[in-house]
């Protein structure tokens, strides 16, 4: 007599396998309810790896942004406060060089800001043919010294920025963003370099052009603050003003000190005994987006969440599917437990199958999401897009996708097992008598 050799994964192994082939058997018996149940998650999934994703490239790209300014301070005039009181003083190049001298300021850049209408005028014919109805435009005109690009982050795409002589001299050159330069001289950016820029009663020479760094700079005309003052706002050979002074401090700690000092000094120079008086403003750029930057955290944050809510969506449809795929198979059930079936192998088996099907929307949904982020990576630069968007670039990380994912199966568990639980206590009998 040849005794039976038993199986080498044992019994509960050989269970389980069955138990799942039964589970996905199931799922394929019934593939547009399968699918249309495993839709809710493959959205809600791809969704918070989508979100996720975009929110963290919108913090690096913000946080990109803001970090050449992190270290500025702004001096700019305000209308003083006093009713009756005297007119505010306005800040002056006196004003500047006494801010100089405060200990941590490392850069100042003086700005003279306003706008003019600007002309393009002893250009070529074929040039001034091709633009004949955007010969004259708008423009903001802002005249400062020589260091404004290295200060403000910048540069110059095409041609050169004025030299320290230039502005010296109040020589009349201008650098002009791409938004001017297109509408005075054409969609070809080496027509303006050269050309002459009329603004008020000067001419001016054109020597760079800028790339885009937002709608702003895109329509302004930047040249040496001495001409900008005699040239296009008519100040006079004595005429000092400033219209904001954007002071560089050695390291961002060196900031609120700066601040305080410059505060100080300016009350002290405006003969200012209270602060609420103050006919000026000392503005921390880093603090003042500081409070911009925790608005996007908690926007990027908060976003996933909502987005969350569709898996949440998504596992009703799992627990209703799974009611219906009980109350269908009700006589199976019962044949089930009539030849010996456990009530443990029957819940084992229905969970099973809520959470292949929730397991299988998940993995679908996190192709979906990850191909959407490489999809957006290879568009946005084939887009050719200006200011912010030039600078995003979705996150992809590890733990979003896990965990979208974990969230996905957790559902499929959690929705899976009250359904397996009214399966497991049916009654053989009743369960035969199903009709």
């Amino acid at each position: 007599m040849v005794a039976a050799t038993p199986d080498r994964e044992g019994p509960s192994k050989v269970i389980m396998r069955d138990i799942v082939s039964i589970a996905f058997r199931a799922l394929r018996s019934n593939k547009l309810r399968s699918g249309l149940t495993m839709l809710g998650l493959i959205i809600g999934v791809a969704a918070v790896i989508l979100l996720t994703s975009f929110g963290q490239g919108v913090g690096n790209s913000v946080n990109a942004a803001i970090a050449p300014i992190a270290n500025s301070i702004t001096v700019v005039p305000k209308v003083s406060p006093i009713p009756g009181g005297p007119p505010a003083k306005p800040l002056t190049d006196r004003d500047e060089l006494a801010i100089a001298k405060v200990p941590g300021v490392s850069e100042l850049v003086p700005q003279v800001t306003g706008a003019s209408t600007g002309a393009a005028g002893q250009i070529s014919k074929a040039v001034t043919a091709s633009v004949p109805s955007a010969h004259f435009t708008s423009a903001s005109v802002t005249g400062t010294t020589a260091n404004f690009l290295s200060a403000n982050q910048k540069a110059v795409s095409v041609g050169r920025f004025f030299s320290p002589q230039e502005a010296r001299s109040g020589a009349k050159v201008a650098v002009l963003g791409p938004d001017i330069a297109t509408a005075l001289f054409g969609p070809d950016p080496t027509a303006a370099l050269g050309g002459t820029l009329r603004l008020s009663h000067a001419l001016f020479t054109v020597i760079g052009l800028m790339p885009s760094y937002g709608k702003a700079g895109d329509n302004a005309i930047v040249m040496p603050m001495k001409a900008a003052r005699s040239g296009v706002f008519g100040y006079g050979d004595g005429g000092d003003e400033i219209s904001s002074i954007v002071v560089k401090c050695t390291d961002v700690p060196a900031v609120k000190g700066v601040e305080a000092q410059i505060t100080q000094l300016m009350m002290d120079r405006h003969q200012i005994g209270d602060p609420k008086y103050a006919d000026f403003q000392v503005q921390d750029q880093g603090s003042r987006m500081k409070t911009f930057v925790d608005l996007i955290n908690l926007i990027t944050n908060f976003v996933p969440a909502i987005a969350a809510i569709s898996l949440l969506v998504g596992g009703i449809g799992v627990l209703n599917i799974m009611l219906v795929s009980v109350t269908d198979r009700t006589r199976e059930i019962g044949t089930r437990k009539a030849i010996g079936a456990s009530d443990s192998a029957i819940l084992t088996q229905f969970v099973m199958e809520a959470i292949a099907l929730a397991g299988l929307g998940g993995v679908l949904g996190a192709v979906l999401g990850v191909g959407l982020i490489f999809t957006t990576k290879v568009l946005i630069p084939m887009l050719g897009t200006r200011g912010f968007l030039s600078t995003f670039d979705p996150v992809l990380s590890v733990p979003p996708v896990a965990v979208a994912f974990t969230i996905s199966l957790f559902i499929g568990l959690i929705a899976g097992g009250y359904p397996a639980w009214r399966a497991a206590r049916l009654e053989p009998i009743e369960a035969l008598r199903y009709e």
